[in-house]
């Protein structure tokens, strides 16, 4: 009974090496803004590289804020692994902030855009090839990173519209009336670099710390952006996103007609199958054991690897 029992131990042992020998992971600190995972397959090969840039406010490596663990972007990277492709995913800067000694009104989307490009520099001509892939946000911070050594781009649920335009929209949606203030507090933020006077149910948006990010962030238009690129473009989106609509993405592909386009039926915002309603929908964002819709894997290794 005794050696019956140490063979399915030794049996369980080599299992478990073997599955964690599936991929490499290390943590790669390209500077002091900069902090990531960088994981890597077995493989005697090159191999492409995939930088992912999250989405907007506090979000780490894996795709996680302070409030929410789903996992995301750590589970995309082990699967990657699994299919011989690299991938590096950082923290944002927003998230580190604290210990930066950052202020929130000292935050630029450029300095977000500087860490993209900063990591493309650090791992240029380490791999076969060099995309980057953005995530809600990222997407735009993605667009104005590929424009020199970068091999591909790929838009997740991103934007097609500059903020503030998409801002005054969903405004317009849910509170008529609320748009015409957002709308003229935008136009004071353009042309003055401060808004005042805009009802005070806007604050979120426009409270006076905020200004200078969101200043920095609508003087680019997504559309425009992607429309310069002439490297391979791949935009996923999914119906489900209860936080980008699906307009966004028919924007982009209107800009970058040459790109290969995937809509995925019943993908939320976070790249997770949704069968039921807006509950199960919200609840997805806390819920790591689920997993990433195989669309998106297959897509980004054909894109990654053709």
């Amino acid at each position: 009974m005794k050696f019956k029992l140490s063979v399915f131990l030794i049996i369980v042992i080599s299992i478990s090496f073997a599955q964690e020998k599936e991929y490499n992971s290390a943590v790669v600190k390209i500077n002091k803004y900069v902090e990531g995972t960088l994981v890597t397959p077995y493989s005697d090969k090159e191999v492409p590289l995939i930088i992912f840039i999250m989405d907007a406010g506090a979000i780490n490596r894996d795709g996680n804020d302070r409030m929410s663990k789903n996992d995301t972007f750590k589970h995309i990277s082990h699967e990657l692994a699994r299919l011989e492709i690299a991938s590096y995913r950082y923290d944002k800067r927003l998230f580190r902030m604290d210990g930066l000694g950052i202020k929130e009104h000292e935050i630029s989307l450029d300095h977000f855009i500087e860490d993209a490009k900063s990591v493309v520099e650090y791992f240029n001509k380490n791999y076969s090839k060099i995309i980057i892939a953005g995530h809600g946000q990222g997407s735009l911070i993605g667009m104005l990173a590929s424009k020199t050594n970068v091999n591909g781009f790929i838009s997740i649920a991103g934007n097609g519209q500059p903020l503030d335009q998409v801002i005054i929209e969903q405004i317009a949606q849910q509170a008529p009336g609320l748009d015409k203030s957002a709308a003229t507090a935008f136009k004071q933020l353009k042309e003055n670099g401060r808004a005042t006077g805009y009802d005070p149910a806007l604050e979120s948006i426009f409270r006076y710390n905020l200004q200078p990010f969101m200043r920095s962030w609508i003087k680019y238009d997504p559309s425009q952006e992607i429309s310069e690129l002439e490297i391979p473009i791949l935009i996923i989106h999914g119906n489900k996103d209860i936080q980008v609509a699906l307009s966004q993405a028919e924007k982009l592909k209107e800009a970058a007609p040459h790109a290969e386009y995937l809509i995925i039926q019943n993908m939320n915002h976070i790249l997770k199958e949704i069968k039921g309603d807006r509950l199960e929908n919200h609840k997805s964002y806390n819920e790591a054991w689920r997993k990433i819709m195989p669309e998106v894997l297959d897509s980004i290794a054909n894109f990654a690897t053709q």
